[in-house]
């Protein structure tokens, strides 16, 4: 047999001092092997004292690395050339393992790159040890890879609701800081500036087949990032109003208390150390994607009674002292009262929640006529007009901005649908652009 050190084999002369980085390097890297009784040329030397060695090793591999080994170090030997030589074969485990002596530090963390025992750095076994462990830990627990916070926005915001808290209170009450006084996860995603942004995307059609906008928010306190996606959601779900005698009967796309619910769900349920919550808008419903399945302990019947098991308890703590919680009504089964269960898609890894689009506000929706056929194109551009004419009397200061998210088309659309039906003398402006209002040219009946 032909020995040669590769990024899966170790050979060494005897038994030293930096075994124990030997094996920690392949347990955090890959699956390797380990000779002991051959150089680095290849030659065969053989061990001396075989029984003494291994049972030196099995003592290494026991009581100088953490966490436990156990079942991924198996030690045996092989005879080459009439000389015994140690095979230790290491399998790559599924956590962090370093050396105990040196703790979890770069002189006691390897990796194995390419036929060398690497330290690792500072970066790498912070980012190492959230990915293995954050699973098992709450967020108060993860500890964040940044050092320094700030908190101004998140004081406004309590500020807001009666509560006055200075920089240590604000920390020490919120369990902003690990038991070693390390800033934690949740410090992060409610600190002023941070890595984390929720992703709002829009698709043509009812899939995922055609992407037409993705829009970022955050990078920022995660309290301002929720107050901009729900205004987002506020300005998707649109308003079909129309006049019924005397009255105005409004009608919504979705019903936005269930819209508010599942997104603040998503976000107080999400495992943040997975990925951020999303949304995603068709053109028939929305989703609401949060990643982590049910918390632990928490059945599918217990989730649609309303039988909560927060996975991020400090994070719903921060949500129910600014009143995020009241704002989205009573949880799932107030969702229930005007969708069905089959809404929630339940797996081990994530939760999506569609919510549909009302059919009779989709019947009533009109989109653009790029691409239609002439006939279809002066019906729709009809239909507008009459759309936008009645919004017109029911709000004359309505601005033009306001009619685009109302009606679903743009803001080029609505000025020149305004145009033309100026032109046609059925509406007029009165006053500036600003501060002016609209007036609708009633038509002279006839005798």
């Amino acid at each position: 047999m032909r020995f040669q050190e590769s990024e899966t084999i170790e050979l060494k002369r005897t038994l030293t001092k930096d075994f124990a980085k030997e094996v920690v390097a392949f347990l955090n890297t890959r699956d390797g092997t380990i000779y002991i009784g051959v150089d680095d040329n290849g030659d065969v030397l053989g061990v001396s004292n075989v029984d003494k060695t291994m049972r030196e090793i099995r003592d290494i591999i026991r009581d100088q690395i953490l966490p436990s080994t156990e079942g991924l170090c198996e030690i045996g030997s092989l005879l080459e050339d009439d000389k015994t030589i140690i095979v230790v074969k290491v399998t790559k485990g599924s956590k962090l393992y370093y050396i105990k002596k040196e703790g979890r530090s770069a002189t006691g963390c390897f990796y194995r790159d390419g036929t060398s025992s690497t330290p690792m750095s500072e970066e790498e076994i912070e980012r190492r040890f959230i990915k293995t462990y954050s699973k098992h830990l709450s967020m108060v627990e993860t500890p964040s890879s940044q050092k320094e916070f700030s908190f101004n926005q998140l004081k406004i915001y309590y500020s807001s609701k009666g509560y006055h808290l200075n920089d240590e209170t604000l920390v020490e009450n919120l369990h902003l800081k690990t038991d070693d006084g390390r800033y934690n996860f949740l410090a992060e995603l409610l600190s002023d500036k941070n890595r984390i942004s929720i992703k709002v995307a829009r698709f043509q059609g009812g899939d995922k087949s055609f992407l037409l906008e993705k829009s970022e928010y955050g990078y920022q306190c995660l309290l301002v990032a929720i107050d901009r996606v729900i205004n987002r959601l506020e300005a998707e779900n649109i308003t079909k109003s129309r006049i019924v005698g005397a009255q105005r009967v409004d009608k919504r796309l979705m019903d936005m208390a269930s819209l508010r619910e599942v997104f603040i769900n998503a976000i107080a349920h999400n495992d943040w150390s997975v990925v951020e919550p999303a949304v995603y808008i068709f053109s028939n419903h929305i989703e609401v994607i949060s990643h982590g399945g049910l918390p632990e302990g928490e059945t599918k019947e217990m989730f649609f009674k309303g039988i909560s098991t927060p996975r991020n308890k400090e994070l719903m703590r921060v949500l129910s002292d600014l009143k995020y919680v009241e704002q989205t009504g009573y949880g799932v089964p107030e969702v229930l009262k005007h969708y069905d269960k089959n809404v929630f898609d339940i797996e081990e890894n994530y939760i999506n929640v569609s919510i549909p689009y009302d059919a009779e506000v989709m019947a009533s929706m009109r989109v653009s006529d790029v691409g239609a056929e002439n006939g279809a194109e002066n019906g729709a551009e009809n239909n507008l007009e009459n759309d936008i004419i009645l919004e017109l009397k029911l709000n004359p200061k309505i601005t033009r901005k306001e009619l685009s998210l109302k009606l679903h088309i743009g803001t080029t659309s609505v000025y020149r649908i305004l145009n033309n039906l100026k032109e046609k003398k059925k509406i007029k402006r009165v006053g500036p652009d600003k501060g002016g209002h609209w007036e609708i040219v009633e038509e002279d009946k006839e005798d």
